[in-house]
């Protein structure tokens, strides 16, 4: 196939086709229509989130980056998705989240616990101003309000460039990056052909963490 001709068809799952009649599109869904895909001549899917979510952010706050949401599925749904595509010459591209995870992943349920806990560097965390009472700084979330919030566990604050229930990941750690690199292989094995990775831009932060100008 050539990679430089790639006609794109994005699916969000939640509303692209329910299979089972539980009002929510799901993976088999998606299996469903490549006749359709096929169709109208496309030659690669790019997958919106169908990893295990609270879905404060639609499937782009993670929970579980080896784990498929129940609404959408099973792995083995992906599996076959994966199989049924190939079959018809159409790659399939998921979209991955690396900036940031859910606040219900095991590693931000770790790193809230104290200062020195294992997986504390896994996430940004910094002391506020005036004895704790206002944020590092002045940074604001990309949805709305402060991109800071504090947690009564150490009384630090943790970054989060949109939701506070998405908080960012250091990439200044070099377990995240490998624990990152470990679940991508484990999705290139699986048989995915590439990733969309989201707001990838972001995820190199002002190590000075300077009060923005605006």
């Amino acid at each position: 196939m050539d990679k430089e001709a790639l006609i794109f068809y994005q699916i969000y799952p939640k509303s692209f086709n329910d299979s089972n009649g539980d009002g929510i599109g799901d993976i088999q869904g998606i299996i469903e229509k490549i006749p359709y895909f096929v169709m109208l001549g496309i030659n690669a899917i790019w997958l919106s989130p169908v990893y295990a979510s609270p879905m404060h952010d639609n499937g782009y706050d993670i929970s579980d980056y080896y784990a498929i949401n129940p609404m959408f599925g099973t792995l083995d749904d992906l599996k076959l998705l994966i199989k049924k595509l190939h079959e018809v010459n159409i790659l399939l591209i998921m979209d991955l989240v690396i900036n940031h995870t859910s606040n219900e992943h095991t590693w931000f349920k770790e790193s809230k616990k104290s200062l020195d806990n294992p997986y504390r560097d896994y996430y940004i965390w910094k002391k506020g101003k005036h004895d704790g009472v206002k944020p590092p700084n002045n940074w604001t979330a990309f949805f709305t309000g402060p991109a800071w919030s504090q947690t009564e566990e150490t009384n630090e604050y943790y970054l989060h460039t949109f939701t506070k229930e998405q908080p960012d990941l250091n990439w200044d750690n070099e377990a995240v990056y490998e624990a990152i690199k470990e679940m991508i292989t484990y999705y290139l094995d699986l048989g995915i052909d590439g990733f969309r990775m989201d707001v990838i831009n972001l995820i190199g932060k002002d190590s000075q963490f300077k009060n923005g100008r605006w």
